[in-house]
């Protein structure tokens, strides 16, 4: 009972920071104040640790139940990312079409559906939970230690170096491939080993990561005469961004296992968590409304809008797919629910 116990606790603080991390997310678009997006700037490596996390748990599953782990492993992820993703850009495109009259270039449709930044823009996130994803075996069958660190750090050290003299950025191919596997890949290995990690080694990490954060904004300061958020570095993603991203994961989960909250058990709390792909995709979709209603544009107002008509337009989706199930013999995948 005890272990069962502590698994209740353990999904319940993980709902609760996939929860906090998907409200940062759509904090960064509803046009919140400075302050406000300097603090949120931690939601994307959040996330894609608390995806690494639970993905290494996933993926120890598959090992010792299916024949072909990987393949399994990889099929399920890219069903569950690419299919909703796609079904969601086919009925926006075709949305926008019928009631706004728009049209796009033949290139801006495959850049979205290539989930990169230079199409619809917002689906760029799914890239890089793909990414993620792909790269999540790989670094579960490394075990943790200071020579993996070593190797790991060379390799993020000589990506820092092509970041700085820009090279490939001009080449979108590259710059969509290289310049995102590589940072998310340090931070995908990080969450893939926190369950693996000493409490000690947690620590190190997060107090390593702020380290970094202070020194590099305390550099920025000195050399630009002002102090300098961190988004500075996040396209593509620097080292300033990252350890602030880093840092802020590491506290938030280690405070978060300590100090287990009734309010991390709430249910509005874990539909959220248990829903956040279709929330996020359908926020996109509340968003061009909103800029199309001409509706006010003060932040708080449009965060609630937007957030509770994306979690609404969610639960219908749910219950139409209930109807489906029911009504007729055809079953709605769970990945077209979650």
């Amino acid at each position: 009972m005890q272990v069962r116990k502590f698994d209740r606790q353990r999904i319940s603080y993980i709902d609760f920071l996939k929860f906090i991390g998907l409200t940062g997310i759509i904090l960064a678009h509803v046009g919140s104040p400075k302050w406000i997006m300097m603090l949120r700037s931690f939601d994307v490596p959040l996330m894609v640790i608390l995806s690494s996390f639970l993905g290494e748990k996933t993926f120890r599953k598959y090992e010792r139940s299916s024949a072909h782990p990987f393949r399994d492993y990889y099929l399920s992820r890219i069903q569950r990312l690419i299919i909703p993703t796609w079904c969601f850009l086919l009925f926006y495109f075709a949305l926008s079409y019928l009631l706004l009259g728009d049209r796009y270039g033949i290139l801006y449709y495959i850049a979205s559906f290539c989930l990169t930044r230079y199409g619809i823009g917002y689906v760029w996130i799914i890239l890089i939970y793909l990414y993620s994803a792909l790269l999540l075996p790989v670094f579960y069958k490394i075990t943790p230690s200071m020579k993996s660190a070593v190797a790991i750090g060379a390799v993020y050290f000589v990506y820092e170096i092509m970041c700085r003299f820009e090279v490939g950025m001009s080449c979108r191919l590259f710059e969509t491939t290289f310049y995102y596997l590589i940072p998310y890949g340090v931070v995908t290995a990080l969450g893939c080993s926190y369950g693996r990690m000493k409490e000690i080694t947690r620590s190190f990490v997060a107090v390593t990561a702020f380290g970094i954060f202070a020194v590099l904004g305390l550099y920025y300061w000195v050399r630009l005469d002002a102090a300098q958020p961190v988004q500075i570095a996040k396209y593509p993603p620097r080292l300033y961004y990252l350890s602030y991203g880093i840092g802020c994961s590491f506290l938030l989960l280690m405070l978060s296992e300590k100090h287990h909250l009734k309010l991390f058990e709430c249910s509005a709390v874990k539909y959220v968590s248990s829903h956040s792909m279709w929330i996020y995709l359908w926020h996109i979709l509340v968003l061009r409304a909103y800029a199309a209603l001409a509706l006010p544009e003060v932040w708080y107002l449009k965060l609630i809008t937007v957030y509770g008509v994306s979690t609404l337009l969610t639960i219908a989706m749910n219950r139409a797919c209930d109807v489906i199930d029911r009504k007729t013999r055809i079953t709605v995948p769970s990945y077209m629910r979650g």
